[in-house]
């Protein structure tokens, strides 16, 4: 686990039945023998997930997320498939700098599609976080405007389609607020490519989650300067052979 040496040092342990220096890997799945023998699953030890096909651990988000100057306080559960992570912040701070934050550092499946900042959380007499008492996340309210050129247009019909959603949608209303994830980030990139003939990578809709911000983008990709191409190279016939 990069950078966490204390989750390494408990999940790979020394192996009792293999050659010196082997080592087994706890996946944090509990099971029992019946009394035939066979292997029955009873669930898990740890709070690991499965989301669109990939193992995670909620302590790497929430770990990322208390990197952030502004967050003290960062659980995060499962809400339709997603990533939803609940904060307790000690300032005001755009829950779009946290998701930034937190994308520069975590692949982008471990990156939270919810974000809730609370005044505290809730918690249980023995003074653990209560997860069943956390509020139901929902998409975050802009207050956004209408486009204001035809490629803030067509950037949000894209997001439209690509999110599928009824709700009213503005330049300024974020992806992942409004359900998106990686694999949506990914059909966005190929709908915009077919649309505009634009190149981007899902971490251009993470860093630029906006139509406003994502036109913007675009914006200045275009006005950059293009680099020289190179000269095509051609195969040497036998003349030019025989003129060298």
């Amino acid at each position: 686990y990069l950078g966490r040496p204390d989750l390494t040092a408990s999940r790979f342990v020394p192996d009792p039945y293999g050659t010196k220096g082997a080592r087994l890997y706890r996946t944090g799945d509990l099971a029992r023998f019946d009394t035939g023998g066979r292997i029955v699953y009873e669930g898990r030890a740890d709070d690991q997930i499965k989301i669109r096909g990939f193992r995670v651990e909620p302590g790497e988000t929430e770990a990322a997320l208390l990197t952030h100057p502004a967050v003290t306080q960062a659980v995060v559960t499962v809400y339709r498939d997603r990533l939803a992570a609940h904060l307790v912040t000690d300032g005001e701070t755009e829950p779009d700098d946290i998701r930034r934050h937190v994308a520069e550092r975590l692949p982008e499946h471990l990156v939270p599609t919810y974000l809730t900042v609370l005044e505290r959380m809730p918690l249980t007499p023995n003074g653990k976080v209560d997860k069943r008492a956390l509020p139901e996340p929902a998409p975050l309210a802009t207050g956004g405007r209408a486009p204001r050129t035809p490629l803030e247009e067509t950037l949000l019909a894209l997001f439209r389609g690509t999110l599928a959603t009824t709700a009213p949608l503005t330049v300024d209303d974020d992806f992942f607020h409004h359900g998106g994830h990686s694999l949506l980030g990914a059909r966005l990139t190929n709908h915009i490519a077919g649309a505009l003939d634009v190149r981007l990578t899902v971490r251009d809709v993470f860093r630029h989650p906006t139509p406003a911000r994502l036109a913007a983008h675009i914006e200045s990709l275009k006005a950059a300067p293009a680099r020289k191409a190179r000269p095509a190279l051609r195969r040497r016939t036998e003349t030019d052979r025989i003129s060298s």
